[in-house]
């Protein structure tokens, strides 16, 4: 098999790094800095000289991303086998180059995609690339805070009933706060119809390592899955993984990822990924089982200090099956304090950075990086806001969503290359939108390319994005 021996054992992209290091050879070839001697010195110090080492182009003994056969190969298909995939491919522009890469390997100009709205852009950006035509799916969403809970069968099966030639279902698996999905009733259905199945599984890279976890897209019958590795996973920024289940005509995928990644593919990225795989599949149930314990220990003190987090039990529902226990939603409110306000009093004042601040939580993730030092000094950090507290708790929950999706004029695409000039949000209603407005808190589509600016609408985002605020509209 290509890669099997590279270097001591290590994983095959990884040990044909070390090998290729070693050899010493004298660089003609880009990247520029050659192996550091042209790099700024303060910036070589600061940094290290392995990383320069490290950073190659695509040179015989390394491979080559756009046509595998060797070490990206080789620790592509030791991923697909550890991940339970058909094939994997490596991500080196995020998750959003594997699913703009599935929309363009299932879709064309007019096939149905069923998606809901709070999909993250790469989404709506598949739809303006390919000219399919979305059906937006109705989701239940949690009242307090304003979170998507997911999307019930019955509003999946009557969507499918309606769009007989729908293409593609997308599914978020898991939502951003960690809510994760009825997805394998709603994987079943869709496959009844035969419809494809994309799982955004960007949160999701950890799932299946520990039994405590929720099971992972791929294992639940997804077709294509995408994972940011580097979001849960060890794997550096911006490092992704594609998994195809097994019997799909994984080519036509490749020939689309080629489109859309670059042809000049950072090896750190890369091997990042191999050693990440590697990681999780040697040690990854012991060091998640670390986590969840450690997780479950951080609620409790927080509960105890008047701070329960979001639990299973408040989003198990009809559309919704779980929580992931190692993303925290906190509720700020008991601190008499906006979440983005808490936020930032944790940077300051206590030397912590939390991952999202909402309107009335924070949102937190633990990963195997993360220690008991560092639950400790958090919770620390928290009391002192507590201390602070005493102030009249007001109501600083976003307003409820229009009840109403608003209809589409133009597809995403055909709205996204028309011309088009900004107009203030009081002028806007009766327009045709030609942008995307996805604030996050809720992170849900408010407004998408092709959609008309309804009254109730416009009303919603002067509430959300502020009076004098501006959209994209389609020139008449």
């Amino acid at each position: 098999m290509p890669g099997q021996g590279y270097f001591r054992g290590l994983p095959p992209l990884l040990g044909a790094l070390e090998n290729y290091r070693r050899l010493q050879r004298d660089s003609w070839h880009t990247p520029g800095h050659k192996d550091g001697a042209g790099a700024w010195p303060a910036w070589r110090d600061f940094i290290g000289p392995h990383v320069f080492a490290c950073d190659l182009t695509e040179l015989p003994d390394l491979d080559n991303l756009q046509q595998p056969a060797g070490a990206i190969r080789a620790a592509q298909e030791q991923a697909a086998a550890f991940f339970g995939a058909g094939h994997t491919f490596f991500l080196v522009n995020g998750a959003t180059a594997g699913i703009l890469s599935v929309f363009l390997a299932t879709c064309s100009p007019g096939d149905v995609v069923l998606l809901p709205r709070y999909a993250h852009r790469s989404a709506f950006a598949g739809l303006i690339l390919t000219g399919a035509r979305p059906v937006y799916l109705e989701a239940d969403w949690l009242k307090e805070p304003l979170l998507p809970l997911g999307i019930r069968p019955e509003v999946l099966a009557a969507a499918l009933e309606k769009h007989p030639r729908a293409r593609l279902l997308f599914l978020v698996y898991p939502t951003y706060e960690g809510i994760v999905p009825r997805a394998e009733g709603l994987i079943a259905l869709a496959h009844a119809h035969h419809v494809e199945v994309l799982a955004d599984e960007a949160h999701g890279s950890h799932y299946g390592l520990e039994p405590r976890l929720p099971s992972p897209a791929l294992k639940l019958g997804a077709d294509y899955v995408v994972q940011g590795a580097h979001k849960t996973l060890s794997a550096f920024t911006q490092a992704a993984m594609l998994h195809i289940r097994q019997g799909l005509d994984w080519e036509k995928v490749a020939a689309a990822l080629n489109l859309v990644q670059t042809t000049s593919p950072s090896y750190l990225l890369l091997a990042s990924l191999d050693a990440a795989r590697y990681q999780a599949q040697l040690k990854g149930r012991e060091l998640w089982t670390f986590v969840l314990d450690l997780a479950l220990e951080l609620r409790d003190k927080l509960s105890k200090l008047g701070l329960p987090c979001l639990g299973p039990e408040e989003v198990c529902s009809p559309a919704a099956l779980t929580l992931d226990l190692t993303r925290l939603v906190i509720p700020t409110a008991p601190l008499g304090c906006r979440g983005e306000e808490a936020a930032e009093t944790l940077r300051r004042s206590y030397r912590q950075e939390v991952e999202m601040a909402g309107k009335d939580y924070l949102l937190i993730l633990l990963t195997p990086g993360d220690r008991e030092e560092k639950v400790e000094r958090l919770v620390a950090g928290l009391q002192g806001l507590a201390r602070r507290s005493g102030r009249q708790l007001l109501d600083w929950r976003l307003p409820a969503l229009p009840v109403h999706i608003p209809p589409f004029v133009l597809t995403p695409r055909e709205a996204f290359l028309a011309r088009r000039h900004r107009v203030p949000l009081k002028e806007a209603a009766g327009k045709v939108a030609a942008e995307i407005i996805a604030p996050c808190p809720p992170g849900c589509c408010l407004t998408a390319p092709g959609e008309l600016l309804t009254e109730e609408m416009v009303d919603y985002l002067r509430q959300v994005l502020g009076p004098e605020a501006g959209i994209m509209v389609v020139e008449e």
